[in-house]
């Protein structure tokens, strides 16, 4: 958030990094990412909002478990904190950060409007909010499944839900026609079929709160634009770097948007053709424009380090760096990028040092850097605040790796050296277990096979279809495993985020009892 607002010119909240802050979640839902946010963060004050007293009880008591003491999640109405009088955990005006991930768009718009309402009071001057939501024309092709979705559920038994969204997502199919002869509503929206497909695998929980709910509403740029100025929101920028610099975009799309001098214009003309569904807005409570001085000493003192081994993105020196957004793949030439990693990956490096060893001047390598940071390839050096927070966050990876094990639906660890998640999935969860139980091919395979059936969680291959072949399932274990063993486990050990205590007790000493688990990994 602080980058994303430092690249539109405006001052981050934050001084410093360490330095210590308040951040609001407003639908933190189960509390999952605040909470591993709050143990990434120990120098800044987490508050949760949530209608749902189920979600918040399961991120209270995360929360207990991990021994993450600097976060408090409240169960509360958005209407009701609106409310003049309403007495709010927080100091109204004394957050730095206000987030609203995904939920603007999933509620009616009166408590759209509270939300709003309740981030505007609680921000204070200057101060920044992420808003996540779902946008048009994007969502315009799956629009038409909540449409049929609504009959099928007006008809379902209790239990049933999961039914209902499969025979939808059947039916919806069948209306596209074949691949090689497809229907008027197939050859108008081609990758329909295929986001069909991922709906089998979606938590429950997730396609409920997508489709199943009657404020669900996408929302044009324009349209949520205008909402959060009736309540003093500014929109600053994104929050997906690559979609900040409009020079990226491709040639006849770049030239209209360069050819309009209007913000909001430009967004939604972008917005159009790249037929977006999702915005990541950056919105400020009052813009503090910073000096072209004082933005360049402010960019100078971010420093970066390496999480992705340099021979991982660059393995032959002619081959082209492919950088993906949501307007098609990116280029870059290896020979510019190849010395930004390799200085990178000797210690972690400030801007204004890249500057003074590279020829690149310093918007071009503002633009070469947000794409690394966006790739994942780097992250954002959190020095000796980093280090504080490590125990904290090791011992919630180990708490998250063990529940992961029992099947539960988790899907990050923390990486305290840079104050950020690397994904992680039951499958990734099981093997770690087998390499820190010590066991090796064919063993280890055959138990993670063995604790997957346990769980009732079914192996998929990348096309996310399900393996039934006893070969396939170990070519699939095997691949995961020695990705899992040269990628995230050392990557875990350098960002200081390896859990140092043995994960489990021998799984014959423990209860088998059965967590809910996700259909397939």
């Amino acid at each position: 958030m602080d980058f994303g607002a430092l690249l539109k010119g405006h001052k981050p909240p934050r001084e410093s990094e360490g330095e210590p802050f308040v951040f609001l979640d407003l639908g933190c839902g189960t509390g999952f990412g605040l909470v591993l946010l709050a143990a990434l963060y120990p120098e800044g004050r987490f508050f949760g909002v949530d209608f749902h007293p189920d979600h918040v009880a399961h991120g209270l008591d995360l929360a207990r478990r991990a021994g993450v003491k600097n976060v408090e999640i409240i169960e509360a109405d958005f209407l009701e904190l609106a409310a003049s009088d309403a007495v709010m955990a927080w100091r109204a005006g004394g957050c730095h950060y206000v987030v609203a991930h995904g939920i603007a768009t999933w509620v009616t718009e009166p408590v759209q409007n509270a939300l709003l309402a309740v981030a505007t009071r609680s921000l204070s001057p200057g101060g920044v909010m992420y808003c996540s939501y779902n946008t048009y024309p994007g969502w315009l092709a799956r629009s038409g499944f909540q449409k049929l979705l609504a009959f099928e559920l007006a008809t379902a038994k209790k239990g049933e839900l999961t039914h209902s969204f499969q025979e939808t997502a059947r039916l919806l199919n069948q209306l596209l026609g074949e691949e090689s002869q497809p229907s008027p509503l197939g050859a108008t929206f081609p990758g329909l079929r295929r986001e069909l497909q991922s709906i089998e695998f979606a938590p429950l929980d997730y396609l409920c709160g997508e489709y199943d709910n009657v404020g669900w509403a996408p929302l044009y740029f324009t349209e949520m634009n205008a909402r959060c100025q009736a309540h003093k929101l500014s929109f600053l920028g994104t929050a997906t770097f690559s979609e900040s610099f409009v020079e990226l975009l491709p040639p006849p799309l770049r030239n209209v948007v360069l050819n309009e001098a209007r913000t909001d214009a430009r967004e939604l003309l972008t917005d159009l053709g790249t037929n977006k569904s999702f915005r990541r807005d950056i919105l400020a409570k009052g813009h503090v424009q910073l000096t072209q001085k004082e933005w360049g000493e402010r960019l100078d003192s971010i420093s970066f380090r390496l999480l992705q081994p340099q021979e991982d993105w660059i393995p032959m020196p002619t081959q082209t760096l492919n950088f993906r957004s949501s307007f098609g793949e990116i280029q870059g030439d290896p020979l510019a990028y190849g010395p930004l990693i390799t200085a990178i990956s000797a210690k972690p490096t400030s801007i204004q040092s890249l500057l003074s060893n590279n020829q690149h001047p310093q918007g071009e390598l503002v633009v070469m850097l947000s794409l690394l940071l966006e790739a994942g390839c780097i992250g954002f050096d959190r020095g000796p605040a980093g280090g504080k927070s490590a125990p904290v966050v090791q011992q919630l990876n180990q708490l998250l790796l063990d529940r992961m094990q029992e099947g539960r639906n988790y899907t990050q660890l923390g990486l305290p050296a840079v104050g950020t998640a690397v994904p992680f999935s039951v499958l990734e969860a099981l093997i770690y277990k087998a390499y820190r139980d010590q066991l090796e091919e064919p063993m280890l395979s055959s138990c993670v096979l063995l604790w997957l059936k346990e769980l009732e969680v079914q192996l998929l291959d990348q096309d996310n279809q399900v393996i039934t072949e006893p070969q396939a399932q170990v070519d699939r274990i095997k691949a995961i495993a020695a990705a899992l063993k040269s990628g995230k486990e050392p990557l875990l050990q350098r960002m200081d985020g390896a859990p140092s205590l043995r994960l489990h007790q021998p799984r014959s000493d423990r209860s088998r009892r059965k967590a809910p688990a996700r259909k397939g990994v």
